[in-house]
């Protein structure tokens, strides 16, 4: 299983709307464990970046608020690695 983790730190995106137009241009960050994809959210999150996109073969889907409600619920688990 894969996720794709869709991520920009700094004016590369600053809306939804150049997110879609940069996204071709963009490579995703991959990851084999949904957890380890949200952890990294996470971490961009605290760095002042924005998670846009995390999609996964299993059709999982989540858009920048969805991935923000996630990491924000699940907080504590994801900041520990290597927990759950």
């Amino acid at each position: 299983m894969t996720y794709r983790l869709w991520w920009t730190v700094g004016y590369v995106c600053t809306t939804e709307k150049e997110f879609r137009a940069a996204k071709h241009r963009l490579i995703p960050a991959i990851y084999e464990v949904l957890d380890d994809a949200l952890r990294r959210a996470n971490q961009v999150a605290r760095a002042g970046g924005v998670a846009w996109l995390l999609e996964g073969d299993d059709k999982t889907k989540l858009d920048r608020p969805a991935i923000e409600r996630t990491v924000q619920k699940r907080a504590s688990e994801l900041a520990a690695p290597g927990r759950g």
